[in-house]
């Protein structure tokens, strides 16, 4: 080999030397910056997972809050429902109004006018004798309120009866439901005068405003110490103005008050001066009883009393003076998207109807203390065919219920309550059933906005014949609503449509 070939072979030789080198070089460089950019989408992975982890548990923060927050409109919803049966109807003037914050709160005369406008429809079937009943009717309550000044207002509702009269003028009078002259000592110290709309403060199961428990009377109310104090008197009946002694007259105190904020106690007192049926003079009546409300939790509740009764044995023309106790435990809860509750009830009784009475069974009212449609009354249902509704005593038989409701919407219009129970262990003469039946119901309603409403329903009850209805009250003696050994199915479809306001 030459010398130039020599040189030529070693050039090439070096060449492919730097070409390799350059190219192992080059490819560990492009190695290295893959493996870079990997681990750079990695770490950009587990900083973007860190993320979503961190949203996810603000998302479920966020839900818990929520969610504690709708618990917390729940529980105030049913605070608000348990002040207002305590209290229902038992200030209906404009001060109401005024506190509500539908007047103004500044001084100078103001007038405000509210009501209620409903026709009742309904059809009922009763399997005894094949009796039928079809009709509607209307019934209007119309408010005038005036508001004097700061301390002083008027409030009068006036009332058209279920009317029938339907063509040209009604043939029924309108008549005067409250009268009431308020006026305001303190801002927390209230005195009304006039016909008062009264009702108690054990569920309605004394007596209630809302069944027109409306007498001449004079109401003191005042927060006092850590709870709200009334007293009351009321004259039911005059009698004969000459006479002192033939009225029936009505004297109460009640005090509600809230040991803790889940808590509230409530005692109460009726005595009642009542003119017997044979002679006239007046003789006593007593109802007294100690109540609980209490919230278990957000979603939870119960309100339950114990009651007492002393009624005089000429007002019953029994042998011996009637007494008796009654209890009552209702629970009340969120359940799915619904509220459910429960209701038990007893109420001693005799034979002869000297058990346990409340006020309703001496003055023949009644009052909304049930579920149902027809061994109780709701509002669509009370009309003309509540004849088989009983008070919590069954006028002194006594009585057990055991009752249940679930309550909820199917859209932001439309409602729907469904209600069961069972009415039993009363104490009747010989040859008469000691159940009184089983009760069910079923009704809708429709919402066209905040004042008017369309419900509609059936309800049906198996009926026995130990039924002493409302209206006989304790002056009816052993009388009773089926005739003995009569077993009825009584079914009801039933409508109300309703302006309030």
């Amino acid at each position: 080999m030459s010398r130039i070939g020599f040189f030529k072979t070693a050039g090439c030789a070096i060449m492919a030397s730097i070409f390799i080198c350059f190219a192992v070089s080059s490819y560990s460089l492009a190695e290295d910056e893959s493996r870079q950019e990997i681990q750079y989408v990695i770490k950009e992975l587990k900083m973007l997972k860190a993320q979503m982890a961190e949203k996810e548990r603000e998302i479920k923060r966020l839900h818990e809050e929520q969610e504690a927050l709708r618990r917390a409109l729940r529980q105030r919803d049913r605070e608000i429902e348990l002040f207002m049966s305590a209290y229902k109807d038992r200030e209906r003037g404009p001060i109401d109004k005024e506190a509500q914050g539908e007047q103004g709160g500044g001084p100078g005369f103001q007038v405000d006018f509210g009501g209620q406008y409903r026709i009742n429809s309904y059809t009922v079937h009763d399997s005894v004798g094949g009796e039928h009943i079809a009709a509607s009717r209307l019934r209007v309550r119309q408010n005038i309120d005036f508001r004097f000044d700061e301390a002083f207002s008027t409030h009068l509702q006036l009332e058209l009866g279920h009317t029938t009269g339907n063509i040209g003028t009604t043939r029924n009078d309108i008549k005067v439901r409250h009268a009431v002259m308020g006026y305001k000592f303190t801002e927390n110290t209230r005195f009304d005068a006039g016909i008062l709309p009264l009702s108690d403060i054990f569920h309605d199961t004394l007596f209630s405003s809302d069944w027109d428990y409306n007498p001449l009377a004079m109401s003191l109310s005042a927060h006092l110490g850590p709870g709200e104090f009334r007293a009351f008197g009321g004259e039911l009946d005059e009698g004969d103005e000459p006479l002192a002694h033939d009225d029936f007259t009505h004297y109460g105190l009640d005090y509600i008050f809230s040991p803790g904020k889940d808590l509230k106690i409530k005692i109460g007192g009726a005595y009642l001066e009542v003119a017997a049926p044979v002679g006239g003079h007046t003789r006593p009546h007593f109802n007294y009883g100690l109540g609980v409300e209490y919230a278990i939790n957000d979603e939870w509740g119960l309100n339950g009393f114990l009651l007492g009764s002393f009624t005089d044995n000429q007002l019953l023309g029994s042998r011996g003076d009637g007494m008796g106790i009654a209890t009552f435990l209702e629970i009340n809860g969120h359940v799915f998207s619904g509220d459910l509750g429960i209701l038990a009830s007893y109420a001693s009784g005799e034979e002869d109807g000297s058990g346990f009475l409340p006020v309703m069974a001496l003055s023949r009212t009644y009052g909304y203390w049930g579920y149902t449609g027809l061994l109780t009354v709701q509002g669509p249902t009370d009309t003309g065919f509540d004849s088989d509704a009983v008070n919590i005593s069954n006028n002194g038989h006594g009585l057990t219920t055991l009752q249940i409701r679930y309550e909820g919407h199917l859209s932001s219009r439309m409602s729907y309550h469904l209600a069961a129970g069972w009415y039993g262990n009363t104490s009747v003469p010989e040859g008469r059933s000691s159940q009184l039946g089983v009760d069910l119901m079923g009704m809708l309603t429709y919402r066209f906005n905040k004042f008017f409403a369309l419900d509609t329903g059936l309800s049906y009850a198996r009926l026995r014949d130990g039924i002493s209805g409302y209206y006989q009250g304790v002056y009816g003696g052993n009388s009773f609503t089926s005739r003995k050994g009569e077993l009825r199915d009584k079914l009801a479809f039933f409508s109300r449509l309703q302006a309030e306001f």
